[in-house]
Order: C-alpha cells, then sequence, then structure tokens
C-alpha cells in the first residue's frame, strides 16, 4: 500500500442510517475505519440519525467528517444540505450502506459527477416488513440508476438488491483481538450481573421486526420449562424495546430474560454467555454471528442466514417455521459449556478466516481502486 504523503489519497463518503454500536452495519464500516491508511484513504460520514456514540470522536480523531442529514421528509431541504456536501467535499466515492432512504443523496452525488457511487447490501429482504418489501421492490429501479458499482456481504445479500449484475464482495470483518475468550473476564462479567452458575443464552442485534424477538422470547420460555437454571440476554436496543419489555412482563419471565439496550462492552458479554442465540427473519450475513464463533460459543442460528457465515463446527441451524416449543429442545442437543481452552481456539481460527479485519484496510482500499479502474476503462 502507498503510504507517501504526497499522493493524494481518495476522498470516500460512507452513508449510513447512524452510528449506533449496537447497529451492526456500523459496526462493518467502523471495523473497517480501524484498518484503513489514512494517507491512502480519507473517510467522512453521512448520516441520518444523530445518536449518541463513542464511534464520533474516533471518527474526528481521525480527520474524518460528520455530516447529519435533515430528515427526508423535508425533501428540499434534504436535497440542498446533499448537494452541499458534495460540491464542497469533492469526493472520489460515495459508498452508500442504507436502502432506499438514501436515494437522495446517491441521485445528487450522480448529478454532481461524483465518479465512484456504490450501492452495498447487507441483507437479503428489502424491507422489515411485507409493506416495507413490496415498496422498496418498486421503488429499487430509480436507486440503482444512481449507481455504478454494487458492493454485497453474502451471495443472498447481493440478489436481493441486484439480481443478477455482477457485484464485488466485502466481507464482514470483525476486530478479532476483541474476541478472544479470556477466563477472568468471563469471571468478572459473570460476577457483576450475579448469574452464579446459570447457564447463559445470548442475543445480539437490534430489537427489531427483523430480529424475530417475540418468537426468541416464547423460545426461551419453553426451554425455561425444561431448564429453570438459565438466563437469557438481548444486548441491542431498538424500535420494538417497550413491546418487548412488555411482552415478557405479561408472560412473567423478568426474572430470567433480561434486556441490557446498546451498550459498549458487547465482546465482554459475550465473554460471560454460554450459547449464542439468533432467529432473525432475514439477514446479509450477521456480525454478530461471526464474533460469537470467534469467542467459542456454539451458535444457534435460523435457517434464513446464509451458510456463508460458517466458519467453524459451531453452528447449529433451525427453521424459524418450527413451532418454538420444538425449537427449544435444540438447545438441549446442541454442544454445551466448552472448557476455556476448547473456546480459545476458535479465536485462531477466527483470525486466519475470512472475516479477520487484520488486513481490511488493504482489501477495502483495492476494492475501491479496482472500481476507478473499471471505470477508466469503460
Amino acid at each position: 500500500m502507498n503510504t507517501d504523503k504526497t499522493i493524494k489519497a481518495l476522498k470516500v463518503l460512507v452513508v449510513l442510517s447512524n452510528l449506533r454500536v449496537s447497529n451492526g452495519v456500523a459496526s462493518y464500516i467502523m471495523n473497517y475505519f480501524r484498518k484503513i491508511d489514512f494517507h491512502s484513504i480519507k473517510m467522512d460520514f453521512a448520516l441520518y440519525q444523530d445518536i449518541e456514540t463513542p464511534y464520533y470522536d474516533e471518527i474526528r480523531k481521525q480527520g474524518g467528517k460528520i455530516f447529519i442529514l435533515p430528515s427526508v421528509k423535508s425533501i428540499r431541504k434534504h436535497i440542498s444540505c446533499c448537494n452541499k456536501i458534495l460540491q464542497q467535499e469533492h469526493y472520489d466515492i460515495i459508498h452508500d450502506n442504507t436502502l432506499l432512504l438514501s436515494y437522495f443523496m446517491m441521485y445528487c452525488a450522480k448529478k454532481n459527477g461524483i465518479p465512484i457511487r456504490i450501492l452495498h447490501s447487507h441483507n437479503s429482504r428489502l424491507g422489515e416488513t411485507k409493506y416495507k418489501e413490496i415498496r422498496n421492490k418498486w421503488l429499487l429501479p430509480l436507486l440503482l440508476n444512481t449507481a455504478n458499482a454494487y458492493f454485497a456481504c453474502s451471495d443472498l445479500a447481493a440478489q436481493a438488491l441486484f439480481g443478477k449484475r455482477p457485484y464485488v464482495f466485502v466481507p464482514n470483518v470483525i476486530s478479532v483481538k476483541k474476541f478472544s475468550f479470556n477466563e477472568s473476564v468471563r469471571e468478572r462479567v459473570r460476577n457483576q450481573f450475579h448469574c452464579g452458575n446459570k447457564f447463559i443464552i445470548g442475543t445480539v442485534g437490534r430489537l427489531a421486526a427483523q430480529k424475530n424477538p417475540f418468537y426468541a422470547i416464547d423460545t426461551i420460555i419453553k426451554v425455561y420449562e425444561h431448564n429453570s437454571n438459565i438466563q437469557y440476554w438481548w444486548i441491542g436496543s431498538g424500535p420494538l424495546m417497550d413491546r418487548v419489555r412488555t411482552y415478557i412482563k405479561e408472560k412473567g419471565a423478568t426474572s430470567y430474560i433480561r434486556l441490557f439496550g446498546s451498550r459498549n462492552d458487547i465482546a465482554d458479554l459475550y465473554q460471560a454467555m454460554d450459547l449464542f442465540f439468533l432467529p432473525s427473519l432475514f439477514e446479509g450475513l450477521p456480525v454478530t454471528g461471526v464474533e460469537a464463533q470467534a469467542m467459542g460459543l456454539p451458535c444457534l442460528l435460523s435457517d434464513t442466514i446464509t451458510k456463508e457465515v460458517v466458519y467453524t463446527d459451531l453452528v447449529t441451524f433451525f427453521s424459524i417455521n418450527t413451532p418454538a416449543e420444538i425449537v427449544s429442545t435444540h438447545f438441549m442437543n446442541i454442544r454445551h459449556e466448552l472448557s476455556g481452552e476448547q473456546r480459545k481456539k476458535y479465536y485462531r481460527l477466527s483470525l486466519n478466516s475470512i472475516f479477520s479485519d487484520t488486513k481490511a484496510g488493504e482489501y477495502l482500499l483495492k476494492k475501491y481502486y479496482e472500481c476507478l479502474y473499471q471505470l477508466k476503462i469503460n
């Protein structure tokens, strides 16, 4: 990689919904951001929501700018802001990680002559509800017309957004060193939350329809009927937080189901867990599934999740069409309570996998330059 300060750095604008710590797409972007050579890339961010996050300081420390866009409900104000940013900053690349929300920004990028306009697909469906999926399917051609490059984290995610268009595979990398099992951290966290010898089942993700939280709770209630020595932790916040909290109370499950909300210590919480559970209705390639395997956690994942997430022998899939009572029996059958030494070996596997962030910065820079080269020869 060229680190000569006299060479002009690529200017990239990354478009995201927000930089919330529990936002999987935000985590993906930050894992690459931390590994880029800032002599070669200058990376700024355009966000649709201003949500408090430690990522702001991290980005600004490296010279990155953060723009909060006006709501798309005020279309003129929104478009004016998009044009102003693009005309002042003169980006080489715009890297869009949202869906239809970003249409006006991408339209402005095309109108202002931004050379490379990337759409990045992170999910295998176009919306969390049937209505949103139908709406987005009708509007998708407009968005696709604004782009000239396509990135995706998996084949399923690419097919959902781009159809048969050629795309660039960009894996969801993790900061592997953060996910090495540590017995002392596990003991500290379990003492902090008074776990005793409880078997801890955990989910990390937004409390949103996509993640299927009510099904998850129903399943855990059935698991509890088989084994009362469990706790269930959900780490992450989202639009269903209040409804899920109420549902847990109505089911009389507050003694063993805990909502942690958005946290900055997710890696430590993984240490305390014994099993990872992700019953999503759809995913592109969940970063959390990659992280859980690195931490040596047996994983029970819905079969709607792409098999590309698997890089260890820790993963068991189940059908989300199966009643919660039957799925609960899987918890009794899959591998449980690995020793500390057994869990540590999975860190070494993750270090050598495609999901390691070790060379992520070089990989992303290479893909950006390939897009620019392809544009020139065409």
